[in-house]
């Protein structure tokens, strides 16, 4: 009787699990609209060797944001190792603007000095791995809370079964008139 039990709070707990699983499938939508509404654009600034110099080309600064899916930059060492690779694009970090994004900045001459090679883009944009394993786990997860409970209510109603007693009635002798 305890197996049916629990059985059955487990099979029940479905609506508790989806609800979970909703809210929070909601704040990782919640993340990604946060990273698309941003400004996608590089925008560039004048300088002081704008004014200076006679050609535009050779004068101010190009930006760009390096995002990452995580909250990586929070991480010194992380940190360290990006700038390390972002300066052989000449890239200085500008400001960090949280722990998934970092602003750099690069004099415009630079543009046409600095060739890409093939361990390292200078104008990628994202930081870490593009397989998202947060993606694959989501789908077995809401596999299983599909699947889980559908089999434990089949258990329920097999346990159920075998504990209850034969309710056909025994034979009578026939009546007669």
């Amino acid at each position: 009787m305890a197996e049916v039990l629990l059985l059955s709070l487990m099979s029940g707990s479905l609506g508790v699990s989806a609800l979970l699983y909703y809210h929070w499938w909601g704040w990782q939508k919640q993340l990604s609209q946060q990273w698309h509404e941003e400004e996608e654009q590089l925008t560039t600034y004048p300088s002081k060797e704008e004014h200076q110099q006679a050609s535009p080309k050779l004068g101010g600064w190009e930006f760009k944001i390096l995002r990452s899916r995580r909250n990586q930059f929070h991480h010194p060492d992380v940190l360290r190792k990006v700038c390390q690779e972002e300066a052989q694009g000449g890239w200085i970090l500008f400001e960090k603007l949280d722990d998934r994004r970092l602003r750099f900045k690069r004099p415009m001459a630079l543009r046409e000095k600095i060739k890409p090679t093939p361990k390292y883009d200078p104008y990628r944009s994202y930081y870490g791995p593009r397989f998202e394993w947060e993606s694959l786990l989501s789908v077995i997860l809401l596999m299983m809370m599909a699947t889980l409970p559908a089999y434990l209510g089949y258990r329920l109603v097999i346990l159920s079964q075998r504990s209850a007693p034969l309710s056909t009635p025994a034979p009578s002798a026939p009546l007669r008139p």
